[in-house]
């Protein structure tokens, strides 16, 4: 038995020995889930033979007789007899003088909470209004005098969004280089946003195309997207949004409402939005679809949302790793630039609605970016550390680090610009992702680098919207990178959230304090 054990314990240590090499080494970068089951498969046989060997192949209870003295307390609760005197049935009720004391030093169980999440949809209607107050009785109706309603409060629009109101927007567009095209555009965009919306309020990913797989910069990546209805609905709702709506006012509060809706109805007792997602696709929806509750919970500060909100945020910093601050699929991953970009203005969005105590998981997410970066200054940015940079990890990276508090003025931003400034829009290379990505970073920094990038911007992304007849109109076609992962609903509001620069934020070269030394 001795030998058994010491082959057995050399076994188990070999076998974690080769484990902690393959996940050091790139042997996990290509067919990742099935080199993990394979690994997972392994590891519990020789857990399993390691468990027979010591515990035997027979639980010791197995077999025996439940002989023995066994002790039994029982605790009986009487009711007084019918016929009991007041004052017997007074004992009976009051409870002794040590049992009240035992009972008041005890803490009452707190009363049961109901998430929005598990309400059933006919529940939310109408949702997130705020309750009325109880109509009076018949009888007090014809002695009450007629009270006006007062008019409802107008909630402050945190100033950083304030340029999405009907009154600032179009005078910000065309002070920041929008145009009549571009806001025909987005109109067109969000027209055939709300034609393609699913009677449950969900934008349906599969139905528009995606879900197909490519090899994207030498990386392969299994066929995902087709599930991901929470993600492409979260973008949905983001372009609605951009352009001034939300559920309680604008051209589209119907379609608004029932985004939220189906996104609230279907909130994981975790806080999870990523809904029926694959593995590699659920943080991205969960990100994307907490992005725009924040947004929304942001500028109408309605109580009602933020309960899922809190829970949705907490789930954002669950899987926020420890160490290096990143994000990826699942907890405890060292995480990636990709990644990173939808968790950090998940986090800078529900600042602005109001949350605090974010301040740990932004300083974690700074470390994580020092980790990725290279260049002179710090201002390149690759996927993963240790990669090398590219022009869309760069863009998405300077967003988080100017949405943390770095000033624009940084020198890191400068070498950042620079890159970006090299790979101006090419209307025969489209690429959602990294245009998305690069505006913003160019338009919050201002200067030259955002006059050159705008005019190219337009002149290769409008020309590429569907103009013909029919139910295409007003949409893009998924582009070739990453936008047949997401389909035409991620290709048509990430497009128009693009175009929506001019007013979607205030400029951050504009915000006070915003140039000063780095923090």
């Amino acid at each position: 038995m001795q030998v058994a054990w010491l082959v057995w314990g050399m076994i188990a240590a070999a076998s974690a020995v080769g484990i902690a090499v393959l996940v050091r080494t790139r042997w996990l970068q290509s067919r990742t889930l099935e080199k993990c089951v394979a690994l997972s498969v392994g590891i519990h046989v020789v857990l399993a033979a390691v468990c027979a060997l010591v515990g035997g192949f027979s639980p010791a209870s197995w077999g025996t007789r439940d002989d023995g003295p066994m002790a039994m307390t029982v605790v009986m609760c009487t009711e007084p007899e019918a016929d009991a005197t007041p004052a017997d049935a007074a004992e009976v009720a009051e409870p002794s003088a040590d049992v009240a004391a035992d009972a008041a030093t005890e803490p009452s169980p707190p009363p049961a909470l109901v998430p929005i999440a598990q309400a059933e949809p006919a529940d939310l209607v109408p949702l997130l209004d705020v309750a009325a107050d109880a109509e009076p009785a018949a009888s007090e109706k014809a002695t009450q005098p007629p009270v006006a309603a007062p008019p409802a409060p107008q909630p402050k629009v945190p100033e950083v969004y304030a340029d999405r109101t009907e009154s600032r927007r179009a005078a910000a567009a065309a002070e920041r280089g929008g145009s009549v095209e571009t806001e025909q555009a987005v109109q067109a965009a969000l027209a055939w946003l709300a034609a393609a919306q699913a009677a449950d309020g969900r934008w349906n990913a599969a139905r528009h195309g995606a879900g197909r797989a490519r090899q994207v910069e030498g990386q392969h990546h299994a066929s995902v997207g087709a599930q991901s209805d929470h993600g492409v609905t979260g973008l949905a709702l983001l372009a609605f949004l951009g352009a001034g709506s939300t559920h309680r006012t604008g051209d589209h509060a119907q379609q608004v409402e029932s985004g939220l809706r189906f996104l609230l109805s279907r909130q994981r007792a975790d806080g999870s939005l990523a809904g029926d997602a694959e593995f590699f696709a659920a943080l991205y929806c969960h990100g994307m679809a907490t992005l725009a509750l924040a947004e929304c919970t942001a500028l109408t500060a309605d109580d009602s949302l933020r309960p899922a909100l809190d829970r949705a945020v907490r789930h954002t910093l669950a899987m926020q790793h420890p160490l290096t601050g990143g994000w990826r699929y699942a907890a405890g991953d060292r995480g990636d630039t990709s990644q990173l970009g939808w968790q950090v203005m998940v986090l800078a969005s529900a600042r602005q609605a109001g949350m605090g105590g974010l301040e740990p998981a932004e300083a974690r997410a700074r470390t994580f970016l020092q980790s990725v970066s290279s260049g002179q200054a710090g201002g390149l940015a690759a996927y993963r550390a240790g990669e090398r940079p590219s022009m869309a990890m760069t863009a998405e990276a300077l967003v988080c680090r100017m949405f943390l508090g770095m000033p624009v003025d940084h020198p890191a931003a400068a070498e950042a610009l620079a890159m970006i400034g090299g790979s101006l829009p090419d209307r025969a290379r489209p690429n959602a992702y990294a245009w998305y990505y690069a505006t913003l970073a160019s338009f919050h920094a201002g200067g030259p680098q955002w006059e050159r990038w705008n005019a190219s911007l337009q002149a290769a992304l409008l020309p590429l919207q569907r103009r013909d007849a029919g139910s295409l109109a007003g949409s893009w076609d998924p582009d070739p990178v990453w936008g047949m992962h997401g389909g035409r609903v991620y290709a048509t509001a990430l497009a128009a959230m693009t175009l929506e620069v001019y007013y979607r934020y205030l400029p951050m070269h504009r915000q006070p304090g915003r140039l000063a030394q780095a923090p």
